[in-house]
């Protein structure tokens, strides 16, 4: 009777275990608009740092016992994001959300979370307004001010330049922000002679960049992303205009491909992280990365999600709880975490304190770095 009860008492704890390890932590990643192949591929970049990070929690054991589950909720539009968001809200019990990679997304999508009570971090959504969201949504990277200021301060600095022309892509509340700040701080020892306007869907540019090749600045800041920043430097070459040009973090991979290594040498842009960054943590991801998708250039935004995701995961442990408002008020608390792109202490609005930020290079088809700038 007694090896009957013990017997009995083994398969009610294998039973209990089994179904408690099928259970799963479900973390929602969304990132942003895909119309382009260009906007494909860099999408495609966070979603690897997102599932490199789950893979590496999932190889030590998982979190308080259970495997980490990624929910795929990748848009191909801005609309569609609100869309997706509401139905995996209502249709699923994730835990915490990693997402957008636009601001535009992040903004729309931001309210659904923290109405919702779902703890969101955004990898890179840089416009001041995401901070103002609610008290549920975080973000990973620094802003627009200061990356505009510091390309601001390297234009002026460290390339001796006088004058300068932005070009705004006008749909993207991301790159009429980060314009306006690089006015700003270019402004304080130098003259902005215009700032353009474009579409993000344009495949010609030659009228802007006539203006231009006639105003001959020593600078042209174009605060876009990898397809329309790409292709104005691919045209621009072709013009053969003398200017430098200069980018914030949504040049990356992206120009690189669309420009090619002729039109993009020696131009510059400010990144949130470069591969060549010698931290054990950058080592590992580095690793990590090039071991699953191979060797190459490493997009920052794929560090910044898998830094988000992992910090999740800190939140969760830290806690010890799978309780939304818990792992909410932990993620608040961060302090000093060490992740890929540099330490994360939160700060009241759950913005990171003191990120750093990278000035790089194109050279030779590859992506170089410059220098680092700390806050």
């Amino acid at each position: 009777m007694k090896k009957l009860f013990i017997l009995s008492g083994i398969f009610l704890l294998w039973t209990t275990f089994s179904l408690f390890s099928e259970e799963t932590v479900k973390i929602y990643v969304t990132y942003g608009q895909s119309y382009t192949a260009v906007e494909n591929f860099q999408s495609a970049e966070d979603m690897k740092g997102a599932i490199l990070a789950a893979e590496r929690i999932n190889e030590e054991g998982g979190i308080l016992g259970r495997s980490v589950e990624i929910i795929d909720g990748g848009v191909t539009k801005i609309t569609a994001g609100k869309e997706l968001a509401i139905k995996y809200l209502e249709e699923n019990e994730m835990t915490a959300a990693v997402g957008a990679n636009i601001s535009n997304i992040t903004k729309l999508i931001g309210p659904l979370f923290q109405k919702a009570g779902v703890p969101l971090i955004s990898p890179i959504s840089t416009h001041p307004d995401i901070s103002s969201l609610g008290d549920y949504i975080f973000r990973a990277c620094f802003t627009d001010p200061f990356q505009g200021q510091i390309m601001a301060t390297f234009a002026l600095d460290e390339l001796s330049a006088q004058t300068a022309v932005i070009l705004t892509k006008a749909p993207s509340t991301f790159s009429v922000s980060l314009a306006e700040y690089f006015r700003k701080g270019f402004e304080r020892e130098g003259t902005v002679l215009t700032e353009e306007f474009y579409n993000g869907d344009q495949s010609d540019y030659s009228e802007i960049l006539l203006k231009v090749k006639t105003l001959d600045p020593d600078v042209v800041f174009v605060p876009g992303h990898g397809a329309d920043a790409g292709l104005i430097l691919k045209q621009a070459n072709n013009m053969k205009l003398k200017a430098t040009f200069l980018g914030g973090d949504g040049w990356g991979k992206g120009v690189l491909g669309v420009a090619g290594s002729e039109a993009s040498e020696g131009h510059y842009f400010v990144n949130h992280w470069h591969q060549d960054e010698d931290t054990e943590q950058s080592r590992d991801f580095v690793q990590r990365y090039h071991a699953k998708y191979g060797d190459g250039p490493i997009a920052s935004s794929a560090a910044l999600a898998y830094d988000s995701f992992n910090i999740i995961m800190e939140a969760i442990r830290q806690s010890g709880s799978l309780v939304r408002s818990d792992i909410r008020d932990a993620m608040a608390r961060i302090r000093n975490y060490q992740g890929v792109t540099g330490s994360f202490t939160m700060d009241f609005q759950g913005d990171p304190l003191n990120k750093s930020a990278a000035i790089l290079t194109y050279k030779d088809g590859s992506i170089d770095f410059v220098k680092l700038i700390e806050p």
